[in-house]
């Protein structure tokens, strides 16, 4: 559960994401809009720099997070279809029967899961395909 901090850190954070895009579609110099609503200039400025910089870190763990894959064809017929499966799978595990498989399917990808993937993989690669 968040703290009330982390609370108010985001709220304080949608805020300055309003304003910033009403500053960009106000037709008015960045100048003029912070002088119409009473914001200083270096605040304006720092609060953009700040966004910019959560992003950049946001952008970062969601890289660090992706699972890696290796995409094997598996119906040549169907150029379409693509198998994806993933390469870390530990050793202790038994070998996988073909006709046990979760397959999911999104936008013309079809990814084919062993049944016995871990939660933290599957979490991942959910993860990477939202970001598709």
């Amino acid at each position: 559960m968040p703290t009330v901090k982390e609370v108010q850190r985001e709220l304080n954070r949608r805020e300055w994401e309003k304003r910033i895009a009403e500053c960009e579609s106000s037709n008015m110099s960045v100048r003029e809009w912070c002088d119409a609503n009473g914001i200083n200039v270096n605040t304006y400025y720092g609060r953009v720099s700040a966004l910019k910089k959560d992003k950049l870190k946001q952008k970062k763990q969601s890289v660090q997070e992706i699972v890696p894959l290796s995409a094997v064809q598996e119906q040549p017929d169907v150029a379409s279809t693509v198998i994806i499966e993933p390469t870390a799978v530990a050793p202790h595990r038994k070998p996988v029967h073909a006709k046990e498989k979760v397959i999911i399917r999104k936008d013309g990808i079809e990814i084919v899961i062993p049944p016995d993937i871990s939660s933290d993989m599957l979490i991942l690669l959910l993860r990477g395909l939202k970001e598709c």
